[in-house]
């Protein structure tokens, strides 16, 4: 059995006309004419045939060309995913990245904000309290001073009360004030009262102890007050003396 070799590839068939080719008998061909009197055949073109194999050869290489380029588009593809996929892990890591940081930050800053607060508040109650101090030392030496006027008020107007008393009674303000001296000269000798002369007849009747005491009448004291000297010194019973001595006394405590 004899083999047939086709000249058109198999891929190739679908985009031919293929006709099965039947061979006349050569009864029915008609009888030879003079070659002398034939015209001679025309030869067969052999244009059609190349024109179809370079059609084929530019189909195949299309075809090549095709496949290169399906190819190639195929591994473009492949790597535009790969790149899509590290372009998104690279987001996805700037992200957490900026994440962490932003946490960090706004920590950082959070936490200095907090410590600028505390501080404020800090400065604002030490601020408070050195204007309270302040306050309270001038609120105290606003009482010192008033303490000290209300004093001088009263010490003054204790000096009128014992004026006053002083002229109406002045003979019993004597007796009370050297009675109340002499407690501090009784062991004493050579004791001597001086008394205004207004006071001395007063005294002389009701003071005790008279015999130890020599009672002089004195112009030189006032009335109300008693002069006593003896062997332990002397005592100043002098009533605006002794006032004076003891508004001395009550104001100084006053100064700072």
């Amino acid at each position: 059995m004899n083999s047939r070799k086709n000249l058109i590839q198999k891929d190739h068939l679908n985009k031919h006309d293929i006709q099965k080719y039947e061979f006349k008998s050569m009864a029915n061909l008609p009888p030879k004419t003079n070659p002398n009197h034939a015209s001679l055949e025309t030869p067969i073109s052999q244009e059609p045939l190349e024109k179809k194999a370079i059609e084929n050869d530019l189909i195949d290489c299309l075809l090549k060309k095709t496949d290169e380029l399906s190819s190639h588009l195929v591994k473009l593809q492949m790597q535009f995913e790969k790149a899509q996929e590290e372009s998104k892990s690279l987001i996805e890591n700037a992200k957490n990245d900026g994440y962490k940081i932003g946490f960090k930050e706004g920590e950082e800053k959070m936490r200095n904000e907090l410590t600028h607060s505390v501080n404020e508040e800090k400065n604002q109650l030490l601020h408070a309290i050195t204007a309270l101090d302040e306050k309270m030392k001038s609120s105290q030496n606003h009482l010192m001073a008033l303490e000290k006027e209300l004093s001088a008020i009263a010490i003054d107007m204790a000096k009128e009360v014992i004026l006053k008393e002083v002229e109406d009674n002045s003979q019993k303000v004597a007796l009370a004030l050297a009675e109340e001296l002499l407690k501090n000269v009784l062991d004493a000798t050579d004791i001597h009262l001086k008394v205004n002369p207004l006071d001395y007849p007063y005294l002389n009747e009701h003071l005790q102890n008279a015999s130890k005491i020599k009672l002089e009448s004195n112009e030189a004291i006032s009335k109300g007050g008693v002069m006593i000297t003896s062997s332990n010194g002397s005592l100043d019973g002098n009533l605006m003396e002794r006032f004076r001595t003891l508004k001395e006394s009550v104001l100084d405590n006053f100064k700072v």
